[in-house]
């Protein structure tokens, strides 16, 4: 045992390494204690060991430097507790904001998860569907133009972290009246399906009632494939004696955030029906 230490001695003892202490040293947050006249090495003292325990404890608290330059800089009770609680309040915040993310990133994954295991397309399935909520501007959009402000002024309403991310929650209304004559190619209302409307105004809002929906999935982007996979939902419903009681959704299945393969990009048109 020694009282002084060289660089690489401390770092050792203190589980760190020589260019964090070089670091430290240069930006005066933690200095050698000792220099020889002789030879002007610089040494730590073992008297040292309590202050670099706390800087790391610090980092670890992800304190920066100028931080923790304040924190110990003339230490007292009173001032120390109120930077812990601060930088508590901090960890806290940090800590919802990695749960929601976590939260949200798991749900992604079971999506993209079963999409991988329900791939087939043009095909007429059945689906029990719960109420939603949509966030709309109750705008037409006529273009790619249109769109993509379109797109952008609802994002901006909302409040999660990566909320469109690999989720089937984008898409457009077609209209009951639309649907119904075949006027596949007016223009159509965009949404949002929402997960939180707290702070979002009733008048951007509105509600998809729960029930029964017939669905089919297509691929490609073309008006053609969009029309195409209507008119074999139309002809399957009336063929089978089903009712279409609404609007359909016509919702990104798979999109540019998951692919840029063309024949991977997927919609799920999605029709309100009942049995007749």
């Amino acid at each position: 045992m020694k009282e002084k230490l060289t660089i690489g001695e401390m770092a050792k003892l203190r589980g760190v390494t020589s260019e964090t202490l070089r670091h430290y040293d240069r930006i005066g947050l933690f200095k050698p204690q000792l220099v020889d006249p002789h030879s002007g090495y610089r040494y730590y003292s073992i008297f040292q060991y309590e202050i670099l325990g706390t800087i790391k404890e610090l980092r670890q608290l992800r304190m920066t430097t100028d931080e923790i330059r304040e924190y110990l800089n003339e230490r007292n009770f009173s001032k120390s507790l109120d930077i812990m609680k601060t930088k508590h309040e901090e960890l806290v915040s940090n800590l919802k904001e990695l749960n929601e993310l976590e939260e949200n990133i798991r749900e992604k994954i079971a999506y993209l998860e079963q999409v991988e295991r329900e791939s087939e397309l043009q095909k007429v399935i059945f689906r029990k569907m719960k109420s939603r909520q949509l966030l709309t501007l109750h705008e037409k959009i006529n273009d790619n133009f249109e769109l993509c402000y379109g797109v952008l002024n609802l994002e901006n309403m909302l409040t999660e972290k990566t909320p469109i991310l690999a989720t089937n929650r984008l898409g457009i209304i077609i209209e009951e009246t639309n649907l119904k004559s075949e006027r596949f190619e007016e223009p159509s209302t965009i949404f949002i399906v929402a997960k939180n409307t707290e702070d979002i105004p009733n008048t951007y809002q509105i509600t998809i009632p729960g029930g029964l929906f017939a669905c089919i999935r297509y691929n490609g982007e073309l008006l053609s494939s969009r029309s195409e996979s209507l008119r074999k939902i139309l002809r399957y419903l009336k063929t089978n004696s089903y009712q279409i009681t609404g609007d359909a959704l016509q919702i990104m299945h798979l999109d540019i955030t998951i692919t840029d393969k063309p024949n991977e990009i997927t919609f799920e048109i999605q029709v309100p029906v009942r049995k007749v």
